[in-house]
């Protein structure tokens, strides 16, 4: 399955943009950044960001890692794939990523604060209403990619929520 595939499939509306995030661990601890602006202002969430016209999914998720911490990812894996709708800075196609982090020397981002949080302690954490409903998807330890259709009402909160197989939309 090709990431343009993927994409071409799941957007509903012009609204909507390519964007991408990683899971990135070191030591049983994931990396988070503490947004300081929409969406997701005030809530941790992995780093990551839009496609640039022309990038590559994969060579996205790496170039924006990179900017926001300073880390290289290694043994990148796709595990979700987002179609979200919603008011302003909510409506995205996202590729969500889980990935390694030899290192867990980060340099500061001026997206926000960038924290370590214990892998098995993350539901305990300010993370995002949409990253808590995510991630034990995300983190399962499976080969398996999942599709999320996310419907965000206008106080941006999730309206709706469908969690499915990816391959569900080829068949």
């Amino acid at each position: 399955m090709k990431y343009t595939e993927i994409a071409q499939k799941l957007i509903k509306s012009p609204k909507q943009r390519l964007a991408v995030i990683c899971y990135a661990q070191y030591d049983g601890k994931i990396l988070f950044i503490n947004r300081t602006r929409e969406p997701f202002s005030g809530f941790l969430v992995p780093p990551g960001g839009k496609v640039e016209d022309g990038e590559g999914i994969e060579e996205a998720i790496r170039r924006e890692f990179r900017e926001e911490t300073g880390l290289e990812l290694n043994n990148l894996r796709l595990k979700m794939v987002t179609s979200e709708e919603g008011p302003e800075h909510y409506n995205w196609v996202l590729f969500i990523f889980v990935a390694e982090l030899n290192s867990d020397k980060f340099i500061q981002s001026d997206e926000g604060e960038l924290v370590w949080v214990e892998k098995d302690k993350i539901f305990e954490e300010n993370l995002s209403p949409i990253d808590k409903a995510l991630a034990r998807y995300i983190l399962d330890g499976s080969n398996k990619v999942k599709l999320a259709q996310i419907k965000y009402s206008e106080d941006k909160s999730i309206e709706d929520l469908k969690i499915e197989d990816l391959d569900s939309i080829f068949e």
